[in-house]
């Protein structure tokens, strides 16, 4: 994972989850090609259509791009529909990471963010790599805080100066 300036972390799903996520369509298109073979010459127009699923799958998820800096949080999904949602660190109410045993094996997982209340805004980072993940999320916190220490100098020179005024 490359950290840009700024603090800006742009993520995507794991090669791993990938493989794990379009592996049954390889299986099937390597299954109607020796179907192909040994039934009927026919099959290769699903052998065909399969092949067009897994490229259809690997295209998805490698559309998917999460963002992650102190100004928001970014997911942008689809090929041909593309869906932007973002929303911004102040609003998230909790993290959810899920993970199966076999993704705690690849060191992959699914994070789930939930917004406040108000917005009621849920979205997923499927897949991602569970370091990278975690580097992001810190270096982010870090910088919130940088940022909410330095406002808090500032606010206090203002009252000072006010404070002489009178």
């Amino acid at each position: 994972m490359k950290i840009l300036p700024f603090g800006i972390a742009p993520l995507r799903p794991s090669i791993r989850f990938m493989l794990i996520r379009t592996c049954p369509w390889l299986l099937l298109f390597f299954g109607f090609i020796a179907g192909t073979v040994l039934v009927h010459p026919l099959l290769i127009i699903a052998s065909w259509l399969v092949l067009l699923g897994f490229l259809y799958h690997v295209f998805l998820l490698c559309a998917e791009l999460y963002v992650i800096s102190p100004e928001m949080f970014m997911v942008s999904t689809g090929i041909l529909n593309k869906t932007v949602t973002w929303l911004e660190p102040l609003q998230i109410k909790a993290f959810n990471v899920h993970q199966s045993k076999l993704m705690q094996y690849l060191n992959i997982a699914h994070v789930t963010v939930v917004s406040d209340d108000d917005i009621n805004i849920k979205f997923t980072l499927k897949g991602v790599d569970h370091p990278a993940m975690t580097a992001a999320l810190g270096f982010t916190m870090e910088l919130i805080k940088t940022r909410h220490e330095y406002l808090k100098r500032l606010i206090d020179m203002a009252e000072k100066a006010t404070a002489n005024q009178k």
